[in-house]
């Protein structure tokens, strides 16, 4: 390999565009998430109607500006973490944090 491609004048730009690509990536898919109800709850893993329709209900509100979807968002995405029963980690936090700015779910 020529010694050109090892200056700092030629890696330095291609390796910064690699990590604002993967950051735009990220940040795209933690906005983007798709307001559709079954995809919720297929990715939370409900098990029952009761669950569904919570999933339904706050979905509406989301989509009627009740609820932020921002914290609709940070929440779903903080449960999905979690090794088993995502959707009680979802429900509770989503629950609490409303809560917290005066929305009752």
């Amino acid at each position: 390999m020529p010694r050109f491609f090892r200056t700092p004048m030629f890696v330095l730009p291609i390796v910064m565009g690699v990590v604002v690509a993967l950051l735009t990536v990220r940040v795209a898919r933690a906005d983007d998430l798709n307001l559709d109800p079954e995809q919720i709850k297929a990715a939370l893993h409900t098990s029952s109607e009761i669950e569904g329709g919570f999933i339904d209900r706050t979905v509406g509100m989301v989509r009627a500006g009740a609820l932020p979807r921002d914290l609709f968002t940070s929440c779903f995405i903080w449960a999905r973490k979690r090794p088993r029963h995502q959707f009680q980690y979802f429900k509770q936090a989503l629950t609490i944090r409303a809560a917290e700015i005066g929305i009752h779910l």
